[in-house]
């Protein structure tokens, strides 16, 4: 005979609940002279939600199936099952091999057809209470997203205290140097490895990792928005609710973070941050772009052929040098348009807050019954989308250009990998490879490398 108990939510985490439930099977099992071989227990583990697996429940079935065991004792129906799912896949195992079911609340023979009858009754009853409960709950949160109030529940959010409201300071100094490093071009690989090396903490104390810190920079919660189901919510006028808790940082830079981390030109296609300065900018002659790899001991860039003609291969340390020497001429002498200077960026945002009023008209239209849906969630996905391409456009101007004239060239000396390759992405397009003919002398020749510069792009 084995015990089951279980409980859905233990906010305690103590397992008291369960303990009960325990006790007092165990102390109907003596009354009737069953020898518990064991106590099943999934505690915190809900039985309503389908896409969850009780793992001590799937081993007591399996175990009643193999005849380890003859029976199950639990303190309810409902903490046994509240899927009817669950229920008829139990009866159908009785049917094949005939045991007992007992609870604590009262017997139910699922041998009979009676007591099948009244266990498919309660379960049914069960199931209903869960949904009704569900929804309630379901409706609650959105209502406190509406108000943006903190829903409760999960681990304390990076950046906060445990009331998740109250900011911490040296948490939120660590989120603004990581969205100022991803604004300047740098990659989630190497901020990780540096806060690693400088062994800062996670909420978990766990190493960092580029989904970590992803999830991190894009929540709206460090903007002080309030999502619900990982949308931001918006309040009758199309406006960002504003949560009740500080922003880290603003939300333009927010939207400048998210713009940069959703944007799938970043990957390589091995998907990792990359080892060579030119992995990506170099293009072969087939028009394909060359990445580095190590080939008999020595660094080299090529065109592979699992995606290009498989023909071109060189070494990278003088291209590397011959580029890197270009790009800082270039910035030495170019005077690149500063950042957020005044007038552009003053227009888009007057742009973005029209949008939102002219959003915020038309749903005022629609709720005061002035309008038909279909006419409303037609004009309402137009003003959206205007919307969220002014707002990209303004998260793009926010980002951080290369550093031009004098002092380039110690800014390069100080800058890791991935920084250097930020300030390239700023200047070059690409860089085209050209053939070389097999007469050509086997030293390093600039000629065959031209940089395609970003000038009026």
């Amino acid at each position: 005979m084995a015990i089951y108990t279980r409980v859905s939510d233990d906010q305690e985490g103590q397992g008291l609940a369960v303990q009960r439930q325990g006790q007092d099977c165990r102390a109907l099992a003596k009354l009737r002279g069953w020898e518990v071989a064991y106590i099943a227990c999934d505690n915190s583990i809900s039985a309503y939600k389908t896409n969850i697996i009780r793992p001590e429940f799937e081993r007591m079935m399996c175990d009643f199936e193999a005849g380890l065991i003859d029976g199950v004792v639990a303190y309810d129906l409902d903490r046994f099952a509240r899927q009817p799912t669950d229920l008829e896949r139990a009866i159908r195992m009785y049917d094949r091999r005939p045991g007992v079911f007992a609870t604590v609340q009262g017997d139910i023979d699922l041998g009979s057809a009676d007591g099948r009858t009244l266990a498919r009754v309660m379960v049914a009853f069960a199931n209903k209470s869960s949904m009704d409960m569900s929804r309630r709950m379901t409706r609650k949160k959105r209502q406190m997203a509406e108000h943006g109030i903190y829903g409760g529940g999960g681990k304390r959010a990076y950046g906060y205290d445990a009331d998740r409201v109250t900011v911490r300071p040296d948490e939120a100094k660590i989120i603004q140097e990581a969205a100022h490093r991803v604004l300047a071009g740098e990659s989630l690989t190497s901020i990780c490895k540096s806060y690693n090396e400088r062994s800062i903490p996670t909420t978990s104390s766990t190493p960092w990792r580029r989904n970590t810190l992803r999830g991190l920079l894009t929540t709206p919660r460090i903007a002080g928005l309030r999502a619900y189901r990982g949308t931001v919510m918006l309040s009758d006028d199309g406006q960002p609710i504003k949560a009740q808790w500080e922003p880290i940082i603003d939300v333009a830079a927010w939207e400048a973070v998210v713009e940069i981390l959703t944007d799938s030109a970043r990957t390589t296609p091995r998907g990792r941050d990359t080892k060579y300065l030119l992995s990506g900018f170099l293009r072969c002659r087939c028009g394909t772009k060359m990445f580095g790899a190590t080939i008999r001991g020595k660094r080299k860039y090529r065109c592979h052929q699992d995606w290009g003609c498989g023909q071109t291969v060189r070494i990278a340390e003088p291209i590397d040098e011959h580029i890197s020497e270009l790009v800082l001429r270039y910035l030495e002498r170019q005077e690149l348009e500063p950042v957020g200077n005044g007038s552009e960026e003053s227009v888009t945002d007057r742009q973005i807050a029209e949008a939102e009023k002219s959003l915020a008209a038309l749903i005022n239209e629609w709720n005061e019954g002035r309008m038909s849906d279909s006419v409303f969630f037609t004009a309402q996905a137009k003003k959206e989308a205007t919307l969220t391409a002014l707002r990209r456009q303004r998260a793009k101007s926010r980002q951080i250009h290369a550093p031009v004239g004098q002092g380039v060239r110690q800014l390069w000396a100080k800058a890791n990998l991935s920084q250097r390759r930020a300030i390239l992405s700023e200047v070059l397009i690409g860089i085209k490879v050209l053939p070389k003919p097999h007469t050509a002398p086997r030293t390093f020749d600039p000629n065959y490398y031209v940089p395609l510069w970003r000038e009026g792009d």
